[in-house]
């Protein structure tokens, strides 16, 4: 496997990176949290060792295999994990689909709303794309709002096969390719 070494997303208060074993804890504790069963999936994370399985052949391999993913996103004072953030490629979407997922503790406090800023401008500077998709538990209201907040509209719903599910799907587009001037 290899993993782009940079760059990565970044903002005023929040630092993006690769996630690594050493982040086992971290992961079993976000992907046990009732919101995250409840809105994105239980993928049965019972130990730090199906953590660091999950990161190695799920985090990790979907950098591998598309040289993006949802990174890990701490806070720049303390080093300290609050979430992850960033793209994820489905085949059955026609666009990469941003994905965020915060502690509990740290919701609330414009975290998400400034990583996935941070995720669109890293997108358009580097990425160079001009279009993402999104998806949302339908009854996940706190990401819908939040993906609006950052520019996305809702364009209906769509059924994943991946994750067994109908979700509200959200698209966001650079402005200017609306307006003709690509």
């Amino acid at each position: 496997m290899s993993f782009p070494l940079g760059p990565f997303p970044a903002s005023e208060r929040l630092r993006f990176r690769l996630p690594s074993s050493n982040d086992a804890g971290f992961y079993l504790k976000l992907m046990n949290e009732p919101d995250y069963h409840r809105f994105i999936a239980d993928h049965g994370i019972g130990s730090h060792e199906d953590a660091a399985l999950y990161i190695k052949s799920k985090s990790l391999a979907r950098f591998a295999a598309h040289g993006v993913g949802l990174w890990l996103v701490e806070l720049k004072e303390t080093n300290q994990p609050v979430g992850v953030c960033g793209l994820v490629v489905r085949k059955e979407l026609e666009y990469p689909d941003l994905g965020f997922a915060f502690l509990e503790d740290f919701r609330g406090l414009g975290l998400g709303k400034e990583a996935g800023l941070a995720v669109l401008d890293f997108v358009q500077k580097e990425l160079k794309l001009r279009t993402l998709c999104a998806i949302t538990h339908p009854e996940n209201t706190r990401s819908a709002n939040l993906l609006k907040k950052i520019g996305f509209e809702s364009d209906g719903q769509r059924h994943l096969t991946e994750i067994g599910a109908t979700a509200d799907y959200y698209l966001w587009k650079l402005r200017y390719v609306e307006a003709g001037l690509s």
